[in-house]
């Protein structure tokens, strides 16, 4: 492990893991980092930031893209750039649309999926994605491994649920067959108008059997709309027009019962997406 200044900063450089949990352990103010992307190019305070950095960017087991049947996984450290060159062909259309999404070539080339999902104080572009796909994390400290899922990771605005000396060492998003996937971001990362929508659909010939939907607004908060997917899931395609109205107006009034402070542009954008998401839905017939 080596150990270098910049500054009033210290930087630590763990080359196995065993060395990088027992560091952290006794170090728990540092922040760990790889591509630095987040840490280094977000508005606002460094949350968490105390004067010391790990850099997990020599630990080989954080670095490794591994393939099976059944899913993908990923570890925290693997570049942007190197996981759409490496799974554009086998991973989800929205999460490669999501990865796509992330800065210029430059930024992809040092931003990192474990940054994009364990930044604090933002839902950044790939998490309304894997949060649809059933994504679990292994999360590891000294003497403890354990795998959660994604969405109790991140959990409203809290998150992420970490244990002292704990860090998420590998990614594991499944291969699911999905007919009709959609992502689309809107607005600057970091500004209170960010929009991302996400949508996917299974089919069974012309019947709904699998529907999830996630919107991100601002800088945190994220929706599911548990209540239409089940309404929408077993129906026939396509949607006809009075019940594409009905779902806008469900969404609407859950907005207003679990979100009351949002403004109409927001919902409007919300209602938008849903409407555009439903006529997609039907045009692949």
């Amino acid at each position: 492990m080596s150990v270098r200044k910049q500054r009033n900063t210290k930087v630590f450089s763990p080359t196995t893991l065993q060395d990088l949990l027992s560091y952290y352990r006794d170090h728990p103010g540092a922040v760990p980092f790889a591509g630095g992307t987040y840490l280094f190019l977000s508005k606002g305070p460094r949350e968490g930031f105390g004067g010391e950095l790990i850099d997990l960017g020599h630990v080989s087991e954080l670095s490794q893209i591994s393939r099976t049947e059944r899913y993908m996984e990923i570890g925290p450290a693997v570049s942007i750039s190197k996981i759409i060159n490496t799974g554009r062909h086998v991973m989800p259309r929205s999460l490669y649309a999501a990865l796509r999404n992330i800065g210029n070539a430059a930024v992809r080339n040092h931003a990192t999926l474990g940054g994009n999902i364990c930044a604090r104080s933002h839902r950044l572009s790939t998490y309304p994605v894997l949060l649809l796909l059933d994504v679990r994390l292994e999360l590891r400290r000294v003497g403890n491994t354990r795998w959660v899922n994604l969405n109790r990771f991140i959990s409203g605005d809290e998150g992420p649920l970490l244990e002292p000396g704990e860090l998420v060492t590998r990614i594991r998003i499944p291969f699911m067959d999905w007919d009709v996937e959609q992502f689309r971001q809107q607005e600057r990362l970091f500004t209170p108008e960010h929009f991302i929508f996400c949508g996917v659909v299974r089919k069974q010939k012309d019947v709904i059997s699998d529907l999830r939907t996630s919107f991100c607004i601002g800088n945190r908060l994220t929706i599911r709309t548990r209540n239409i997917e089940a309404e929408l899931i077993g129906r026939k395609l396509p949607i006809p027009p009075e019940d594409g109205l009905e779902m806008g107006r469900m969404l609407h009034q859950q907005i207003e019962r679990n979100h009351p402070e949002m403004d109409k542009f927001n919902v409007h954008r919300i209602r938008r997406s849903l409407n555009w998401f439903l006529q997609i839905l039907n045009d692949s017939e």
